[in-house]
C-alpha cells in the first residue's frame, strides 16, 4: 500500500506540474515552473492524505492544508480581482492598497467562516 501511495503521489505531482507548465500562456517559464512545483506539492500531499489508512491520524495535516489553501486562495483571488478591475494607467499604488485591504477582509471572513463551519477537533 505504501508503494502504491508513493507511485500515485509522484504521478499526480508530475502530471499537475506538466499541465501547469504546458498551459502557462504568456507567463514566464521560471514562474510557471515555480508555480507548478508548489501546486504539485500540494496536490501530492492531498493525494497522500486520501490514500492514508484509516488508523493513522491524518485529520490535522489535512485540516491545516485545506485551511491554508482556502485562506490564501481568498486573499490572492480577491487581490487579483480587485486590482484587475482598475485600468492600468490609473493610480497603481492606490489600486494595490485598495486591493490589499479588500483581500485582507476576504481572507479574514474566510478564516472566520472556515473556523465556524469546520472546527478543528
Amino acid at each position: 500500500m505504501v508503494l502504491m501511495a508513493i507511485l500515485v503521489f509522484f504521478a499526480a505531482s508530475a502530471g499537475s506540474w506538466f499541465w501547469i507548465v504546458r498551459n502557462r500562456g504568456s507567463f514566464n517559464l521560471l514562474f510557471a515552473n515555480l508555480t507548478g512545483a508548489l501546486a504539485s506539492l500540494i496536490i501530492g500531499i492531498v493525494v497522500l492524505i486520501f490514500l492514508a489508512p484509516d488508523d493513522t491520524r491524518t485529520r490535522e495535516p489535512a485540516y491545516f492544508l485545506y485551511s491554508f489553501m482556502a485562506i490564501i486562495g481568498a486573499f490572492v483571488g480577491t487581490w487579483r480581482f480587485v486590482s484587475g478591475r482598475f485600468k492600468p494607467e490609473e493610480y497603481p499604488v492606490a489600486r494595490h492598497v485598495i486591493a490589499g485591504f479588500s483581500s485582507l477582509v476576504a481572507a479574514s471572513i474566510t478564516l472566520v467562516l472556515w473556523a465556524l463551519i469546520f472546527p478543528a477537533k
